[in-house]
């Protein structure tokens, strides 16, 4: 195929083009066509026939060097959506839970505690019932959980004290023990 019928033939195409273009610009009312002319499209445009395009030759693109071809480069890393994220988180903390349950000396406990700290469990047992069942004292069930709320960053359900109330018993506790304190024992006679 000679380049001079390639060129022929594109400039005949684009003439067509413009031919066209411009009927069709003329067709148009008066307010449309000044839209046109104020966003640069009252013209038609063939700078991209001819010599290359009006950027220069597709050829001399960076995204037509060789070993840049994009249907053989590798596919990009997928972008964690915040789904993803969410189930990933969700996961995790799934797995801290099984955790506590398999590795904790009393798995039953565990569970009846993390059903109360999640406020699944919160059908009327009280921690009172829940050591009863297990024979601790309700300290002991409080205290496990507090630790299960700190560990999977939980506020306290409505069955446990607010952070607030037990900042308060802790320091009056604190106060009352400090102030119940036995004098230091007198000093020993050396033998």
């Amino acid at each position: 195929m000679n380049g001079d019928d390639y060129t022929r033939r594109e400039a005949a195409k684009d003439a067509e083009y413009e031919r066209q273009y411009r009927a069709w610009i003329e067709s148009l009312p008066a307010d449309q066509r000044r839209q046109l002319e104020r966003q640069g499209l009252d013209r038609p445009d063939t700078a991209h026939h001819g010599n290359g395009s009006a950027k220069g030759d597709a050829a001399d693109s960076p995204l037509m060097r060789i070993g840049d071809d994009p249907a053989v480069l590798p596919e990009p890393e997928p972008v964690p959506t915040a789904a993803a994220s969410d189930a990933e988180a969700i996961w995790a903390t799934v797995r801290r839970v099984l955790g506590e349950v398999l590795n904790h000396g009393n798995a039953r406990l565990t569970a009846e505690c993390i059903a109360l700290v999640s406020g699944l469990g919160y059908d009327g047992a009280t921690m009172t019932e829940i050591a009863k069942r297990h024979g601790i004292t309700r300290a002991a069930v409080s205290k496990r959980c507090v630790e299960l709320t700190e560990m999977l960053d939980l506020r306290p359900s409505r069955a446990m004290r607010s952070l607030t109330a037990r900042k308060s018993y802790r320091s009056a506790r604190i106060t009352n023990t400090s102030s119940n304190e036995l004098p230091p024992h007198p000093p020993q006679p050396e033998s």
